[in-house]
């Protein structure tokens, strides 16, 4: 903390004891009068049994630790009572300072705004805690790809004869070789499989420069990754083996089976299952170990972030597949088409429990309607086929086997021109939907001129943007001012919150409009939070702590969607009396963080 900011602390301190059993905050006083910061000693803070009976963990505060921030920023009494479990003292600040401290220390201001990440960083613990079985797999998929490198980065000059690398290879008992030049950078990887198609299919004499078999520049990732970014990787790309670099230095590979041998389902084979299916059956099954995949790391308490788009890469590869299947099946010779994906998928958003949102754009020399009527009987095989493999049809039918959305490259110029200029809320739900549209498949640059075409009709279009922001306030958080949360009050979801229309719909809508505001392109809410929070001026730790809160709901309705039947309606419902402690306070603060966005957009287009 800054100087002055801890001249004033030490001026407001005071030093408290208490006895071992004494109870230092409870939930029936009042809001407390003190913050506290303990000196020596030990705090527990034990929340009550659950909904269900059960037994939540107990959490230890120790030295230097302090409590209670949410309480004292929100004037509230505490939600557990914070007990000292042995002789301890406090140093305690009078509430009534507290908001002056919060003043004279952006840095003791920044630490309270990031409450909310602490916090779920403890949710992710109780997760992991209550599926013990799969923590230790958890925690290593988080470590460090440096950690993971048992050997140092053995290593060749370009012009090493190939017959020399395979015997080095053979010897040291390796499976890649890095090629690194005179600089010590890295020009390429020669490996045991480009062996087989590289050398002895081609009868490569082994006397040649490995320069000429090797694969160049591959994709490298830095020594502080985690395991799970390039297990990710593995799964978009297909590769085997990722040099690791420290900096500019390349200090080792980590391969599939390093990677795998943490986990028990290997994403990389179900990516390989999906590569080598040649029927819609055999990709049926392969969208079961997707989802029973998800499941397993759901229950291991990976975060919300990593999950979804490990989910989200899995389910392109096999979409992909079937397009690739079904094409083969239809004349579309000649045409030049792109699938797009709107929607969560099109946001790269989607959770276990998802259905279909998407469309096809074409051009060619004939009329639109003769190349429709061509595409659309393979696009209806493709809808079918997904919704085989488990991706429900769209209630809306807002699918690229419905003639309304398999248009030309002027036609959906045309149709985006009239929902931008169009003030009727149907088309605003359009814009809503397929506005977060990207290209999956096909001539993906018809996708690119169309995204720039959107641009320019909405970079400043103030009109449209404050018709979007007004859209983005028709839901409001459900947060009580008496009870914490506002639930459904009859029917059969009474005393339920959805996780979905009331929860990730409010970071996504507030994230949408200040994309078009800041002229972002990208789809994801958090990758939009990002990129436009900046050029929007806003504060860094707000940007974390909104993107910290959307992604605690996606994790929360995955959680969710774990427990039950994918096809329930209320997969995406939460009970928040059923919630632990921590779970309860975390959903209360991410709430907070989506009210925020929303406030932004009241003052920026004075709504």
């Amino acid at each position: 903390m800054e100087t002055e900011a801890l001249e004033f602390l030490v001026r407001h301190l005071e030093l408290g004891y208490y006895a071992e059993g004494a109870v230092i905050l409870d939930p029936a006083q009042a809001e407390p009068k003190t913050f506290f910061i303990i000196q020596r000693g030990n705090v527990q803070v034990l929340p009550p049994d659950d909904a269900q009976g059960r037994s939540p963990q107990a959490v230890n505060l120790g030295p230097g630790e302090c409590f209670s921030v949410g309480a004292t920023l929100e004037r509230r009494a505490v939600m557990s009572p914070y007990r000292a479990t042995a002789d301890t003292f406090c140093y305690e600040l009078p509430a009534a300072h507290f908001p002056e401290l919060l003043e004279r220390s952006p840095v003791f201001g920044a630490f309270a705004t990031r409450y909310l990440a602490s916090m779920l960083r403890e949710s992710r613990k109780q997760v992991r805690i209550s599926t013990a079985s799969a923590a230790v797999e958890q925690q290593a998929m988080g470590r460090p790809l440096a950690s993971l490198i048992g050997r140092s980065a053995v290593t060749c000059p370009p012009q090493a004869p190939i017959g020399d690398v395979l015997r080095t290879m053979q010897e040291r008992k390796i499976g890649s070789m890095l090629v690194v030049d005179e600089a010590g950078q890295l020009a390429g990887i020669f490996t045991r499989h480009d062996v087989l198609d590289r050398v002895a299919l081609a009868q490569c004499s082994l006397a040649r420069p490995v320069s000429e078999v090797m694969t160049p520049r591959p994709l490298t990732l830095p020594a502080e990754a985690s395991a799970w970014e390039a297990a990710l990787l593995i799964a978009h790309r297909g590769i085997r083996h990722i040099p690791v670099h420290d900096g500019a230095k390349v200090i080792g590979v980590v391969t599939e089976r390093d990677l795998f041998a943490l986990q028990r389902v290997s994403v990389r084979a179900i990516n390989r299952t999906i590569a080598g299916a040649a029927s819609v059956e055999e990709l049926a099954r392969a969208a079961g170990d997707i989802r029973r995949l998800a499941r397993s790391l759901v229950g291991q308490g990976i975060a919300a972030e990593q999950l979804i788009l490990i989910i989200s890469a899995l389910n392109d590869e096999l979409t992909r597949r079937i397009l690739d299947i079904e094409a083969g099946r239809f004349d579309l010779a000649g045409l030049r088409w792109c699938w797009l994906s709107f929607g969560s998928e099109g946001r790269y958003e989607q959770t276990i429990s998802t259905d279909q949102d998407n469309g096809l754009l074409f051009e060619g020399d004939e009329a639109p309607e003769v190349l429709r009527q061509r595409l659309l009987p393979f696009a209806l095989a493709v809808n079918r086929a997904l919704d085989a493999c488990g991706f429900p049809l769209c209630k809306g039918n807002i699918m690229a086997g419905n003639p309304q959305w398999c248009l030309s490259l002027g036609e959906w110029r045309q149709q985006f021109g009239r929902w931008v200029a169009d003030t009727d809320p149907q088309a605003l739900l359009h814009a809503v939907i397929f506005f977060d549209f990207r290209a999956l498949y096909g001539q993906e640059d018809l996708a690119q001129v169309l995204r720039m075409h959107l641009t320019g009709l909405t970079r400043d279009n103030s009109r449209f943007q404050r018709q979007l922001a007004q859209y983005a306030l028709e839901t409001s958080p459900p947060l009580g001012r008496i009870s914490d949360f506002v639930t459904e009050d009859d029917g059969e979801f009474r005393g339920t919150i959805d996780l979905k229309k009331s929860g990730a719909r409010l970071f996504t809508d507030a994230a949408r409009v200040l994309a078009l505001a800041a002229g972002v392109a990208h789809t994801s809410t958090a990758q939009r939070l990002r990129q436009a929070g900046p050029l929007l001026n806003m504060a860094p730790v707000e940007i974390a702590s909104a993107v910290d809160g959307f992604f605690f709901v996606q994790g929360l309705r995955l959680r969710t969607q774990m427990a039950m039947d994918s096809a329930a309606p209320a997969v995406n419902r939460i009970c928040p009396d059923l919630l632990n402690e921590v779970d309860r306070r975390i959903l209360k603060e991410s709430l907070r963080q989506a009210r925020k966005l929303q406030h932004r957009l009241e003052l920026d287009y004075r709504l």
